[in-house]
């Protein structure tokens, strides 16, 4: 949003641009949304009938509504402050300003509660963004088939999840041998950890869940198959990632085999730096079994 609110702020999508494109033009003006297109039209050699939508930051002039209806028919249009009367310009700008601090410090507040943890991410060796593991730190699980990295991990304040992979370069920045990011990406995965256990008949299933995510790297973890085993016996383990924030294990005999395997299969979650997997684990590390057609 803009800050100066003597200037509009105008954006506009434009079909065969990869990003919406901006001008400005004074609020005041009657034509302020017509002089910010003239700008775009300028400057991107752009026509009226590509335009799908625009956005005005204040509501536009009787003029400029005109102006738009015959050139922008197909747009969707909206703005966010009301136009006043040629009287009230004062008090509506005062009103803005109000509302453009308050946005402001909640987005700060925001900032300030995001958090973000080191944690381990699985890496299928078949991922389409398997080239980029080289420039990586990162540990094989099942040789040449799949890996672990670490990331910084957290939540933005839009709600989506961001993720930063540390690179070589910056894990040499640091000063941080390698072994102590996985020791700190590990402590971390296993605070938020939760062992949901089911029986049905003699058959266990274990789900591995975690508060927030990435719930499927506790399979990197060194002594998970000790942290398993109570729940199991002497053995070894089928272990099901759907994706990277769900994991479920059984016994490899266990009539629920098969079901984790069709689960995994026919999973509808999209390949992220995981393919959906199936592996064995044992007291001797781990063996991929099964992976789902990417």
């Amino acid at each position: 949003m803009n800050d100066d609110v003597s200037q509009n702020l105008v954006i506009f999508r434009v079909a065969g641009l990869a990003e919406p494109v901006l001008a400005s033009a004074p609020t005041k003006a009657d034509d302020a949304v017509e002089q910010a297109w003239a700008s775009v039209r300028k400057q991107h050699k752009v026509r009226a009938s590509k335009v799908s939508a625009v956005y005005s930051e204040w509501e536009p002039s009787a003029a400029d509504q005109k102006f738009m209806a015959k050139n922008f028919k197909k747009a969707d249009c909206k703005y966010s402050f009301a136009r006043p009367g040629p009287d009230g310009w004062e008090r509506a700008f005062a009103e803005a300003r109000a509302v453009m601090a308050e946005t402001h410090a909640a987005r700060q507040q925001q900032e300030e509660e995001r958090t973000e943890e080191l944690l381990p991410v699985l890496w299928s060796a078949s991922s389409p963004s398997a080239g980029l593991l080289d420039a990586l730190p990162h540990r094989p699980l099942v040789p040449g088939r799949l890996s672990v990295t670490v990331a910084a991990v957290g939540r933005t304040p839009e709600g989506k999840v961001g993720m930063q992979h540390v690179t070589r370069h910056q894990q040499e920045q640091m000063g941080a041998p390698v072994e102590k990011l996985f020791d700190v990406a590990y402590g971390a995965l296993t605070r938020g950890l939760k062992l949901g256990v089911r029986s049905s008949g003699d058959d266990v299933l274990v789900s591995v869940t975690r508060e927030t995510l990435l719930a499927a790297s506790a399979v990197a973890l060194p002594d998970l198959y000790s942290q398993l085993s109570p729940h199991f016996g002497a053995g070894d383990l089928l272990v099901g990632l759907t994706c990277p924030d769900e994991m479920v294990v059984v016994r490899e005999d266990s009539g629920l085999a098969d079901d984790v395997l069709q689960q995994v299969l026919n999973s509808p979650h999209d390949t992220t730096e995981l393919v959906p997997s199936v592996l064995r684990l044992g007291p001797g590390g781990l063996e991929l079994l099964a992976e789902r057609s990417r």
